[in-house]
């Protein structure tokens, strides 16, 4: 397994759980979420900015997940973004959720597609330079910035 892009540490909490005692399905999509935005953060791209800032936004085109092993109450995992796709006007983010180290368990992954749209027209736009090097490797920078 190589190592993700990004890893943010979590602690399942009692809010998340269903009946059956395990983590309700829908919150890995907040999980996965926390970590898009823990990331964008992290590389110097505050999502609260640019939603007030109005230019641009990236909604939710495509989400998926696959479920590996049960997530329960007090469990430590780590959302992780595996890797970003970079398209014209799409990122395309692979996600999982594990835990552990040696051997890691992997409890779920999944797949979100965010497009980049015009917030005044809602029209699909080119990826902004910040956002595209967000999913560079950290040392990396993007032709534009060269």
């Amino acid at each position: 397994m190589s190592k993700p892009l990004y890893s943010l540490p979590m602690i399942v909490s009692f809010q998340d759980i269903d009946a059956a005692g395990i983590v309700f399905f829908a919150r890995v999509f907040d999980y996965f979420h926390n970590a898009f935005v823990a990331h964008l953060d992290d590389r110097g791209v505050s999502l609260p900015a640019v939603i007030a800032g109005g230019v641009w936004g990236a909604p939710l085109a495509h989400a998926e997940a696959d479920y590996k092993f049960p997530l329960r109450f007090g469990d430590h995992v780590r959302a992780e973004i595996v890797h970003g796709e970079v398209g014209d006007t799409s990122v395309t983010i692979h996600h999982q959720i594990v835990s552990g180290a040696d051997p890691v368990r992997v409890h779920a992954v999944g797949k979100t597609v965010h497009v980049v749209i015009d917030r005044k027209t809602f029209r699909p736009r080119p990826v902004p330079t910040e956002l595209r090097n967000a999913y560079l490797p950290k040392h990396a920078t993007s032709a534009a910035e060269e």
